[in-house]
């Protein structure tokens, strides 16, 4: 049985420069692997290659405010994580973080 291959991708060394500084700058994993056209995985072990610190998964300053504005229009926490790629658990980190709810995951009175 013969067994379908996908073509490698090689990033020559200007292009993986370019994704460390994409990365640096603020793009998301998932969006630096489709700009370059190769695997998460792979992006990943460009940057440790190049001994780039990882960053915390979650959301940024602007997307934590993004995710209060959606919460409290009444948007889901899985559906702001599926709109800005990232899982529930970050943003109920983010919510939680501004208040917006409260630890044990109730909502508070500004609500």
């Amino acid at each position: 049985m013969r067994t379908v291959e996908t073509a490698q991708t090689l990033l020559t060394a200007a292009e993986v420069d370019a994704l460390v500084g994409d990365y640096l700058a603020g793009m998301s994993v998932k969006a630096l692997a489709e700009r370059y056209g190769i695997h998460r995985a792979t992006v990943f072990s460009h940057l440790r290659r190049r001994n780039v610190p990882s960053r915390r998964p979650g959301l940024g300053l602007d997307e934590k405010a993004e995710a209060v504005r959606l919460a409290r229009a009444g948007v889901s926490m899985r559906a702001i994580g599926r709109r800005m790629g990232v899982d529930r658990k970050a943003v109920r980190a983010a919510l939680v973080e501004a208040g917006v709810i409260a630890d044990d995951g109730s909502r508070t009175s500004d609500q």
